[in-house]
């Protein structure tokens, strides 16, 4: 074999373990494409209550907002053309945090703290008026919010942290929808669901939370 040969494998062999190191110690590329809030999605849940069947049931049309801060798992404030609007959801009730009156009910600060990672890491939160008022009597918006195209009400609902309550007509027209949401959270027993009594007609019951 002439010289020049051996050189010639000598170069095509080296070449081609780099190649194969390259290969082995390299990190993997992470996959792209769209997804929902990585908040969402390592619940590995598929959720129902979509945009779609919430606009065609309401016959309303999603509004965009810019999500501000929550104050407790089903009150937060956003902006809406340069306003700061405060939000209460629609028909969907989390344990009070009672700032001024002491310690927070039992998974109120678990409700909050999932409110507000949904809405601060989504890319899109968009809330959508039923057919009845949109506003209360403290001047909230009585709103479904929809956090990259996931109910923020299912996400509650479905974790026991959220309870169907103050339904009023005719800002009702999802009811049925919740209703079936919590009867599954009820029957695995989650969070709120866990301990009997803590929910009751009047209200939350901290005190049945610890027995």
């Amino acid at each position: 074999m002439k010289l020049k040969d051996i050189k010639t494998l000598i170069t095509s062999g080296t070449i081609i373990l780099a190649v194969g190191l390259y290969l082995v110690f390299s990190e993997p590329k992470e996959e792209t494409g769209e997804t929902t809030s990585s908040v969402i999605t390592e619940q590995n849940v598929v959720y129902k209550l979509t945009p779609e069947l919430a606009m065609d049931k309401t016959g309303k049309q999603l509004i965009d907002v810019k999500f501000l801060n929550a104050n407790d798992g089903d009150t937060f404030n956003v902006e809406i053309d340069g306003e700061k609007q405060r939000v209460r959801l629609l028909m969907i009730d989390t344990p009070e945090m009672n700032y001024n009156k002491g310690e927070p009910m039992p998974y109120a600060e678990d409700a909050k703290v999932r409110t507000a990672a949904l809405l601060e890491q989504a890319d899109s939160v968009q809330l959508l008026f039923d057919k009845g008022p949109e506003t209360d009597n403290y001047d909230r918006l009585l709103a479904y919010a929809f956090v990259d195209g996931v109910s923020l009400h299912e996400v509650l609902l479905s974790e026991g942290l959220a309870a169907v309550r103050y339904v009023n007509k005719p800002n009702d027209t999802l009811e049925k929808e919740l209703l079936e949401i919590q009867q599954q959270a009820e029957q695995k027993k989650l969070k709120i669901w866990a301990h009997e009594n803590y929910l009751q007609r009047d209200g939350f019951h901290p005190e049945e939370a610890g027995k």
